[in-house]
């Protein structure tokens, strides 16, 4: 048997924080109306508040145009509430489409990722993405970190219509995948999402705690947990795969 092995992307493969910090400090430097801001805490606030609209998404079933016309807006109203409220939507707009346009391209990884893929690969695993993210944004990211050509499929929320943890976004996965529950694994870091979602369609689960994760988002008890991509063969070992 072969084994098919999922991986989450933003927060597990693509190092999501410092993508996004990168092109918020160069926002900082670029635009008049934030110089006076600290990139980290722009960063910071950021963070929250996308982190927040992506979980009504998620919840209701809106699309990806729900977060972005949304949290620049909310993260100017935040930080700049002096600047007329014209001039916040407008520099809102501007923002939200250079981010949209730069962030796929950062290819910040966690430590060991490329490597740790390529050498599962040889080893003869499937490599795949699973992510609830939009299919043109995380193929880029894919680029970026120099993974193409290691992974084998990616399912996104917006090509299977269906969000993690909900059940169709990984039997699709499997299906593009071309194997059964008992063949996959799913790897991430969203205890909810990740791992609650990946239990319930039949397949293994590991969880990545990273040493800078978000505290756990659930109770979803993993098969197996790693802090460091360089331990990852062996936790796949120990449960079996």
């Amino acid at each position: 048997m072969s084994w098919q092995l999922f991986f989450d992307l933003d927060r597990t493969l693509w190092h999501h924080e410092a993508n996004c910090a990168d092109v918020l400090a160069e926002f900082c430097s670029e635009f008049p109306e934030l110089k006076h801001l600290d990139p980290a805490h722009v960063a910071q606030r950021y963070q929250v508040i996308n982190d927040g609209l992506w979980e009504i998404i998620q919840e209701a079933g809106y699309g990806v145009d729900y977060v972005r016309n949304r949290r620049f807006p909310f993260l100017l109203q935040e930080l700049v509430p002096e600047l007329p409220t014209k001039e916040r939507r407008e520099l809102a707009e501007v923002l939200e489409r250079a981010f949209t346009q730069r962030t796929p391209t950062r290819g910040a990884t966690y430590p060991a990722v490329a490597e740790t893929l390529r050498l599962l690969k040889e080893a003869g695993y499937g490599v795949h993405v699973l992510t609830n993210g939009v299919t043109s944004s995380q193929e880029r990211k894919i680029a970026a970190m120099g993974l193409t050509e290691v992974v084998d499929s990616v399912t996104t929320s917006d090509a299977s219509a269906s969000y993690k943890p909900d059940r169709g976004i990984f039997t699709y996965a499997m299906r593009l995948a071309g194997c059964r529950p008992e063949e996959a694994v799913m790897i991430g870091d969203s205890r909810l999402r990740d791992v609650g979602g990946g239990k319930a369609a039949g397949m293994r689960t590991l969880w990545f705690d990273a040493p800078d994760a978000l505290p756990p988002d659930g109770d979803s008890e993993p098969d197996g947990t790693f802090h460091h991509f360089a331990e990852l063969p062996d936790a796949l070992h120990r449960i079996g795969a």
